[in-house]
């Protein structure tokens, strides 16, 4: 599935469950890769990368935590995922739990 379809089904998901998604950083409409920026009501963000598992299945695991007040570790690390592939897409999910959410998205995949 093309990312940009893939995308336009998580806004409408997020949509739907009253919360927010903003893009970042446009990549590649095809096949570009994506990294989803948690962000709680409390101010904690977590950032969140795809790893294919074979057979068609997928999992989205944390690879850098930040506790509020947000500091500058996420920055730098999607500065440095940015500058290695610039087809990425960085987006935001300001919702209520992150790590519950991008865990149901295996029905968007």
């Amino acid at each position: 599935m093309p990312t940009r379809l893939w995308l336009d089904g998580l806004r409408r998901k997020v949509a739907a469950s009253g919360d927010f998604v903003t893009v970042l950083s446009r990549g590649d409409p095809d096949s570009g890769a994506v990294i989803l920026v948690g962000r709680t009501r409390e101010g904690t963000q977590s950032a969140y990368v795809r790893t294919n598992l074979g057979e068609g299945r997928i999992e989205w695991r944390v690879v850098i935590e930040d506790d509020p007040p947000p500091g500058e570790k996420i920055e730098d690390f999607l500065k440095k995922q940015k500058s290695y592939d610039p087809d990425l897409w960085i987006v935001e999910l300001d919702i209520a739990d992150p790590a519950r959410f991008i865990a149901d998205l295996k029905a968007l995949s």
